[in-house]
């Protein structure tokens, strides 16, 4: 209670409005977007798989043989 006298709560809801105008959602651009995400998931799996058969290539090349 006591903030409330010093704080304009107005301003913040105004403000509020204003971001929630810049956020908004737009189910086509989202859409478009899952190309996007695809690829860069791809491509971080390509680049597991490559580090994982390089990881493979050099334990057999490096490894002590019984």
């Amino acid at each position: 209670m006591f903030l409330a006298k010093w704080i304009d709560f107005g301003a913040y809801v105004e403000m509020f409005k204003e971001e929630m105008e810049v956020l908004s959602f737009d189910l086509n651009r989202a859409v478009e977007m899952l190309g996007h995400m695809g690829r860069g998931m791809l491509v971080i799996f390509v680049i597991i798989g490559v580090i994982i058969l390089s990881t493979v290539v050099i334990n057999k090349v490096f490894s002590e043989k019984k």
